[in-house]
């Protein structure tokens, strides 16, 4: 049986939200060398720094906004996504040279140059593409589902799947070889091409019935 989903209390999405909002204090006021940290420490421009830390003061209002307020906390996801955006971009597309450090798996170290910058611009395009996407669906909120607002939700749409082939194409083409070399193995083991018995019975069953109703 599953168990029913159990909102935030009001409270618990106010303390909640305000754990963002404080993480995000800190790079904002960077950004404007106050505190703890200085624009040094922000590792490219000061605006940089303004813009990650809206990103988790966005996201801890759009929290606290609840529900109740979804105009506001449609405003402040977009929020949230432009300033991913713009970070992804800086990286991704800015001036000068990148240095990013990660870890994959059991490789631990640091990308250089385009070993960089590509990761961050597919999920710049990636995030630009849901933030055109999510703009649009507002302005259809605000006035209404136009046809010139529908064919630019569909364009918005193709947009994210052009940007998401990256990721999507390799997973397939992966997905087809192991069935690929599945089958080639089940062969190899029986003697015999696998079949998709249940499939077999459905398309029998079908042809059946098309008979009978002529």
């Amino acid at each position: 049986m599953d168990t029913p989903e159990t909102a935030l209390t009001p409270r618990s999405r106010f303390w909640f939200g305000l754990s963002f909002v404080l993480m995000g204090i800190m790079p904002l006021l960077a950004s404007f060398d106050i505190g703890l940290l200085s624009t040094d420490d922000i590792h490219g421009p000061p605006w940089l720094g303004f813009a990650a830390g809206g990103v988790f003061v966005g996201a801890g209002l759009s929290v606290m906004a609840g529900p109740n307020r979804p105009v506001l906390s449609s405003i402040l996801v977009i929020l949230v996504l432009a300033g991913l955006a713009s970070v992804g971009n800086w990286i991704a597309f800015g001036v000068g040279e990148r240095v990013c450090g990660g870890t994959i798996l059991f490789w631990q170290g640091e990308s250089l140059g385009l070993g960089c910058r590509i990761p961050f611009g597919i999920g710049a395009m990636i995030t630009n593409a849901i933030l055109v996407l999510m703009l649009v669906g507002a302005l259809q909120k605000m006035f209404g589902d136009s046809p010139r607002l529908a064919r630019l939700h569909r364009w918005a749409e193709n947009l994210l799947w052009l940007t998401l082939s990256p990721i999507l194409l390799p997973m397939v083409l992966i997905l087809i070889v192991q069935s690929a070399l599945q089958v080639i193995k089940d062969r190899l083991e029986t003697g015999e091409w696998p079949r998709n018995e249940s499939f077999i019975a459905r398309m029998k069953a079908k042809r059946a019935r098309n008979k009978d109703s002529k």
